[in-house]
């Protein structure tokens, strides 16, 4: 994969999660507003569940407005011609973090320092530490600025 098909990716990879982030927000949103009307309104209950949904409501604005600015990152990545995304973005994992990346590779590390040497749990292990090496210096270097 060329460096622009992967940032494309990436880029496609964080509308997932934009997505993701989105429809959970959605969903605790309906699940406030539905026990809100179960309420009085007098109840102080009610006035702290509407303040929760406006702040939550505010969180789904911005998601969205993350998923327009990231959509078109990657309509405009498409449009120059550096790749294509093949497959609904449900379908695409969503791009992972920084600190569970972290974590994964303490684990292989630790699986690799207790694996007896020359064995089959050696080489996976290794492999391991050796790709979440890879995929967290991927994701924490800086990104070159690109002509727009």
């Amino acid at each position: 994969m060329t460096d622009s098909q992967e940032t494309a990716y990436e880029h496609a990879a964080e509308l997932r999660r934009a997505s993701d982030t989105f429809m959970q927000r959605l969903d605790r949103l309906h699940e406030l507003e539905t026990r809100k009307r179960e309420l009085k309104p007098e109840l102080p209950e009610f006035v702290r569940l509407a303040r929760e949904i406006e702040d939550l409501s505010r969180g789904l604005l911005y998601s969205s407005g993350e998923q327009v600015e990231l959509a078109e990152q990657v309509h405009v990545d498409v449009k120059r011609g550096e790749t294509h995304v093949d497959q609904p973005i449900r379908e695409l994992p969503p791009k992972r973090d920084a600190v569970g990346i972290l974590a994964e590779w303490r684990a292989a590390e630790r699986r690799l320092a207790a694996a007896p040497i020359d064995s089959e749990e050696e080489r996976a292990a290794e492999a391991d530490v050796l790709r979440l090496r890879e995929e967290y210096r991927r994701i924490t270097a800086p990104t070159p600025k690109r002509d727009a």
